[in-house]
């Protein structure tokens, strides 16, 4: 769990500094949606969630493994269908533009936990 919070950390710093700097300097104010910077820190907290449900999946071992991974799995998704319907009902954007944002913060926070979780279940399988 150490490493994951080292890579964690690592990568919010990362990822943060390269949107803003998007914003900042190769596209100046035009590309990050509103609110950008609220759906990126709700993925970082599903990130956060999922990952801990996996964990304790994956401790458990057995027939429990599978399915609350399957479970933590499910659990992203309605959560980030649910932050999709209200921001979408709440704020007028450009579909290009959010597509293009919120999927890119969606893909690196999943690409990210899946790594993890393969770590963590390459690791078990040694023991």
């Amino acid at each position: 769990m150490q490493k994951f919070a080292l890579y964690y950390i690592l990568l919010l710093a990362l990822s943060s500094f390269v949107y803003w700097a998007l914003n900042q300097y190769l596209f100046p104010q035009t590309a990050l949606i509103p609110f950008f910077w609220l759906a990126y820190a709700y993925m970082a907290l599903i990130t956060l969630l999922v990952y801990g449900l996996s964990v304790v999946g994956i401790k458990m071992g057995g027939e429990y493994q599978s399915t609350i991974i399957l479970g933590a799995i499910i659990v992203r998704l309605l959560l980030t269908l649910c932050f999709l319907m209200f921001y979408i009902l709440k704020v007028k954007v450009d579909a290009v533009l959010f597509v293009a944002n919120f999927f890119s913060i969606y893909l690196l926070f999943t690409v990210f936990e899946i790594y993890c979780l393969l770590r963590n279940l390459r690791d078990q399988i040694r023991e």
